[in-house]
């Protein structure tokens, strides 16, 4: 896992401009295409985020994994049926923001250095800036900039902690990880189910919500067991 961002007062590093000035033209763009229509402004921010994704094939689907398993987590909360469909949705675009990041460091193989860590650190506000034009992007933007907060209040970008965090963007949080955690990525294979669940439940109370990390690993292993069945 990555470390939080740096306090303020470090030096800024050199490309911050450049990745600034990425999210300004998405975010112009997004402001010319979709105008007021919701759907149009869906749209638009869905093919922001699967130009972003198409960019990593380590990625590939997992935004809409994040999206639906969030939504399923959402209905085990009770929540609203407004509400799961914003976790869907938020799920789905909660990475958009990569799309500023450089291929060098989101692709990059190994350890980031302190320089790649600060800019990697920025997409969740880059991604907040892209869809902040959108009326229709309210309940998306605290999911998009607080998905890698930690409830211990050591995450990014505004150290936020416990219920400070808003919910939707903590359950984002914890599906957006397990998710990572058992598929490949640039710098490490895929973990098997049981080593993820290790993981989630070791962080939990320190990076993650302990009761949606609980109900991630149930509903995991529910549909594991669903397919074992049907297999079976």
């Amino acid at each position: 896992m990555t470390s939080p961002l740096p306090r303020p007062g470090r030096r800024s590093p050199a490309g911050l401009g450049t990745i600034s000035g990425s999210a300004r033209s998405a975010s112009e763009h997004v402001d010319l295409e979709a105008g007021t229509d919701d759907y149009g402004a869906d749209q638009v921010i869905y093919s922001l985020a699967a130009a972003a994704e198409a960019r990593d094939p380590y990625t590939e689907a997992h935004a809409q994994r994040v999206g639906q398993s969030a939504r399923r987590i959402g209905a085990r909360m009770g929540l609203s049926p407004g509400q799961q469909e914003t976790l869907y949705r938020g799920g789905i675009i909660h990475d958009i923001g990569k799309i500023g990041i450089p291929d060098a460091i989101l692709l990059k193989p190994g350890e980031l250095d302190f320089e790649e860590q600060i800019k990697m650190h920025l997409h969740p506000v880059i991604g907040e800036s892209i869809v902040a034009p959108l009326k229709s992007s309210a309940d998306l933007r605290p999911m998009i900039r607080h998905h890698h907060e930690r409830y211990d209040g050591t995450g990014y970008p505004d150290r936020l902690a416990s219920d400070e965090i808003p919910l939707l963007a903590r359950i984002v949080s914890v599906c957006d990880a397990y998710d990572a955690l058992i598929n490949d990525r640039p710098y490490r294979e895929r973990l098997s189910q049981d080593e993820a669940f290790v993981i989630l439940q070791s962080g939990a109370g320190r990076q993650w919500d302990p009761q949606i990390v609980k109900l991630v690993v149930d509903e995991a292993r529910r549909e594991a067991a669903l397919v074992e069945t049907s297999i079976d």
